[in-house]
C-alpha cells in the first residue's frame, strides 16, 4: 500500500462530501423526521413518564436532567447510523468507494469526506433537537446553548470516525447487530442519561467514564444547565483525543481492502 493511498486533502474530501450531500438531500426529511421523532419520543417517555416519580435529578427537574444526554444520543446515533449501514452499502453494494478511487480521490478523500457527510447530518439532528429543547425551556443558559454547538459538531465527528472504524473490519451488513446491541444500547443506558454517575460503585463511575457517549453527555449537559467549568474543558478534550487518536486508521484500513 503506498502512503498516497490513504492520505486526504480538504478539497478531496469536500468534493465526496458534496456528492454525498446531493444525495442526501433527496431523502433529507425521510431521514431527518425518524431520528427527530425518536428523540421526542424518548424524551417523552423517559421524560415525562418517569418524570410522574422521578421529578427532580441533581437540582433540576428530570425532563431537564435528561434532555442534554437525548441530543447526545441523537447526534451518536446520526453518525453511526451514517457511517455504517449507508456506508457499508456505499462500499459493497453500490461499489460508491471503487468508482471513487478511479478518479483523482484517494480513499482518505472518500473516508474523510464521509466523516463530514455523517457530521453534518447528526450535527442537522442534535441542532434541531437543541431548538426543541430551548422552545420547551430545557435551556438554562443560552449563551450555553450556542457553546453546545460547536460540542454536538466535535461529538458527530468522533461518532463518525468510530462508526467508520467499525466499519472498516466489518465483511457481512449483520455484524451491525453486534455493535447496535452489544456496545449502543449498552452505551444508551450507561452513559449518565438517565442518572449521575457520583451515587455509583467506583468500579461502575470508572466504566462508565470510558464510555465516549458519558462525555458528551456531560459536556452539553454541562452547558445546556449554565454549569460549564473545567471538567466541561476535560470533556471536550477527551472527545477531541479519542477522535485524533483514532482518525487515520479507518482510512489506512480501508485503503487496504479496496486494494484487495
Amino acid at each position: 500500500m503506498t502512503t498516497s493511498a490513504w492520505r486526504f486533502t480538504p478539497a478531496g474530501a469536500v468534493r465526496f462530501w458534496a456528492r454525498n450531500a446531493r444525495v442526501g438531500r433527496r431523502t433529507i426529511v425521510s431521514t431527518l423526521l425518524p431520528r427527530f421523532l425518536e428523540a421526542i419520543a424518548y424524551l417523552a417517555v423517559m421524560g415525562l413518564g418517569l418524570g410522574v416519580y422521578v421529578t427532580t435529578m441533581d437540582g433540576v427537574d428530570y425532563v431537564t436532567f435528561i434532555a442534554p444526554g437525548v441530543a447526545a444520543f441523537t447526534v451518536m446515533l446520526g453518525a453511526v447510523i451514517e457511517t455504517t449501514y449507508n456506508t457499508f452499502v456505499r462500499i459493497h453494494v453500490r461499489r460508491v468507494y471503487e468508482a471513487a478511487v478511479t478518479t483523482p480521490l484517494s480513499v482518505g478523500d472518500v473516508v474523510v469526506g464521509e466523516y463530514l457527510w455523517a457530521t453534518t447530518r447528526a450535527s442537522a439532528y442534535g441542532l434541531v433537537f437543541l431548538l426543541v429543547m430551548t422552545c420547551f425551556g430545557l435551556v438554562s443558559s443560552p449563551v450555553g446553548a450556542l457553546l453546545s454547538v460547536p460540542v454536538l459538531v466535535l461529538g458527530a465527528l468522533m461518532f463518525a470516525v468510530l462508526g467508520m472504524l467499525f466499519t472498516a473490519f466489518v465483511s457481512n451488513i449483520e455484524h451491525y447487530n453486534l455493535l447496535y446491541t452489544a456496545i449502543l444500547t449498552p452505551m444508551f443506558l450507561f452513559s449518565g442519561i438517565f442518572f449521575p454517575f457520583d451515587r455509583l460503585p467506583d468500579w461502575a463511575q470508572v466504566i462508565g467514564w470510558c464510555l465516549p457517549l458519558s462525555h458528551l453527555v456531560a459536556a452539553l449537559r454541562d452547558l445546556t444547565l449554565g454549569r460549564a467549568d473545567l471538567l466541561t474543558v476535560g470533556h471536550v478534550a477527551v472527545i477531541l483525543a479519542i477522535t485524533a487518536v483514532l482518525f487515520v486508521i479507518p482510512l489506512k484500513l480501508l485503503a487496504v481492502r479496496l486494494r484487495r
